[in-house]
């Protein structure tokens, strides 16, 4: 097939949808296909480019919604490239900007669309809003409507889980929606240690003898990362335990509350703080961890849970629905419920004896790979673009 796949961000981009459009066309291209990406340009990027593939059109940053680019939803020498491609199937990613122009393209160029519901946006209305309560509520119900029309047409919809899919049933979407969870590469991810590199990062952090719980991703309000502060404290209160410290590595728009809330931490010596890393050295930062620890509910699949587990990490979550399948209490993973529960929790899976602890990160491997594989995701991606071929016209 010749494949079409339009979103607004990608690769070296560092977010799940960024990832999984990335993931999406290799899988594809490793089976045989014809793939063609347009996105946004690079950070900085002031003309469009067309390289290996991948046409990258200029855009706006937007600083109120972590520094993401839209650009216009149409762009004549993208146009004038695409039009002579003998496109089978146009996906897109998104919602807006590049997302546009590629309905666009496959209306006029009479293509089977398929469209993959990625974000649930209200969870980051409160940005649009300021923070004002009434303006919150009358831009989560704009954002409701918007996805529903959009939703409502025609397409062939994916979403990557059956959160995401009652999302849109609660919107007022009646369409089919496929339910096809995003692939992880396991070979990103399962790597042997660079136990060299983790002693010197740890000598150079000080933190030779100590264990380490990770949060790792997008520091932002909808990640709860104030619950793991307080919990942390809380365990430290509780278990008197000076061997272990709270690792963060991302950046977003709360990242200068976070680090205030750190500072001002009566263990504050006992958090560090890395800063943004490029998606290939995400694997280090698991792998150095005891521990994955996670406290959104706002994930519409949650790839961290994902490569983490991937890592051969173990994962501590807050109990979402959305999890369950992939984490299995105490099998597969850990739960907790707040930052109670939390507290206590820390110290189980910090005292588990390492035959369960093997047998806990096995298990999670293996349940990860059974649901999340390339293998399965390209079957069932490649069904979705029958389907597709079937009906769209």
């Amino acid at each position: 097939m010749v494949i079409g796949i339009f979103s607004d961000t990608y690769h070296p981009d560092v977010n799940g949808v960024a990832t999984a459009t990335k993931t999406l066309r290799d899988s594809l291209i490793a089976h045989g296909n014809d793939v063609y990406v347009v996105t946004t340009g690079l950070k900085g990027q002031k003309h469009f480019t067309f390289e290996n593939k991948v046409l990258r059109i200029p855009g706006k940053s937007l600083k109120f919604l972590y520094n993401y680019r839209m650009s216009f939803i149409y762009n004549s020498k993208a146009y004038k490239i695409l039009k002579k491609i003998p496109f089978d199937i146009i996906h897109v990613q998104q919602e807006f900007g590049i997302s546009i122009f590629g309905r666009l393209c496959a209306k006029r160029f009479h293509v089977p669309l398929v469209y993959t519901y990625h974000t649930s946006y209200e969870d980051y209305s409160y940005y649009l809003s300021n923070g004002n309560k009434f303006s919150d509520k009358i831009t989560k119900k704009a954002i409701q409507i918007i996805v529903k029309k959009i939703a409502s047409k025609k397409a062939t919809i994916i979403t990557p889980s059956n959160k995401s899919r009652h999302l849109l049933r609660s919107y007022g979407v009646t369409n089919f929606i496929n339910v096809v969870p995003n692939a992880l590469s396991f070979s990103e991810f399962d790597k042997p240690r660079n136990l060299a590199r983790e002693a010197q990062f740890k000598k150079e952090h000080h933190l030779e003898g100590k264990r380490i719980l990770l949060y790792l991703g997008r520091i932002a309000k909808e990640k709860n990362i104030d619950e793991l502060i307080k919990g942390f404290e809380g365990y430290k209160d509780k278990y008197d335990d000076d061997n272990t410290v709270f690792m963060l590595v991302g950046d977003g728009p709360e990242n200068k509350e976070i680090l205030k809330e750190i500072a001002d931490s009566r263990y504050k010596d006992f958090f560090i703080s890395i800063g943004s890393v490029p998606h290939d050295e995400t694997v280090f930062y698991y792998q150095m961890a005891d521990a994955f620890l996670c406290a959104s509910t706002t994930e519409t699949q949650g790839l961290t849970y994902s490569e983490a587990m991937a890592s051969r990490t173990l994962v501590l979550a807050k109990y979402d629905f959305n999890l369950v399948g992939l984490i299995d209490d105490g099998v597969t993973g850990f739960f907790y419920d707040d930052e109670h529960t939390l507290v206590d929790r820390i110290h189980m899976i910090l005292t588990i004896n390492s035959d369960e602890k093997k047998q806990i990160i096995d298990r999670g491997y293996q349940r990860n790979e059974e649901i999340f594989s390339v293998t399965s995701y390209y079957e069932r991606i490649m069904h979705v673009y029958k389907k597709a071929q079937r009906t769209n016209f």
